[in-house]
Parts: structure tokens; C-alpha cells; sequence
């Protein structure tokens, strides 16, 4: 049996196009922060491969998700059998930021 093909949408383009810009902006333009994103989210794409049906299908939208990168991300799909179509990604960290603009963690050096 051959593997699905993956198929990405517009919308999922645009939104891995954001998301590769929030990381690279918000990581300080760190080479190493986008490569363990683009590396988490190529072996999601072979895991989704492999196992197309693993995750249900959403009761209400028919889509299917798949968290990824510790749980950070998450990119939904429909599976038709032969293909699966890439319909969005999510980036919590960016979403929360949108929300909560003003949210810092508190940090505390050693000496205080």
C-alpha cells in the first residue's frame, strides 16, 4: 500500500509562512529555533503519513488534528483515503501573545 500524498492548502501556507516569522522574529532570528520548528514539523508530516487515521475526526467539522513540538503547535487535516489535505497549523505561544499582549514570565536572578 502506498502512503498518502499530502496536500497543502493556501490557508496552511500562509499560516506556516506566519508562524516561520513569529519564530524567527520572536527567537531573536535564531537559526536553531527554526530548524527544531521546520525538523517537528516534517516528522509530524511523516508520522501523519503513516498513520492518517490516528487522530478522529472533529464531531462537528469533520477535520482531524494532530498536536506536534511538545505540544506547542497543532495542524489540522482532512483524510480522504488517498490524500491528506493540510487545512491549518496553530502556533499556541503566537496565539497567546495575540490574547494576552502584556503576559511576561518573571525572572529572578540567583543573587536576589
Amino acid at each position: 500500500m502506498s502512503l498518502p500524498k499530502i496536500i497543502l492548502s493556501d490557508a496552511y501556507l500562509k499560516r506556516l509562512g506566519e508562524i516561520e516569522d513569529f519564530i524567527w522574529e520572536s527567537s531573536g532570528k535564531s537559526i536553531f529555533a527554526m530548524e527544531a520548528f521546520l525538523t517537528s514539523h516534517d516528522n509530524v508530516l511523516e508520522f501523519l503519513k503513516e498513520n492518517p487515521t490516528t487522530s478522529s475526526r472533529h464531531f462537528q467539522t469533520g477535520d482531524q488534528s494532530w498536536p506536534f513540538g511538545d505540544g506547542r503547535y497543532r495542524l489540522f487535516f482532512r483524510f480522504n483515503s488517498k490524500n491528506i489535505e493540510l487545512l491549518d497549523l496553530i502556533d499556541n505561544r503566537m496565539n497567546n501573545l495575540k490574547i494576552y499582549p502584556n503576559n511576561t514570565l518573571p525572572t529572578y536572578d540567583e543573587d536576589e
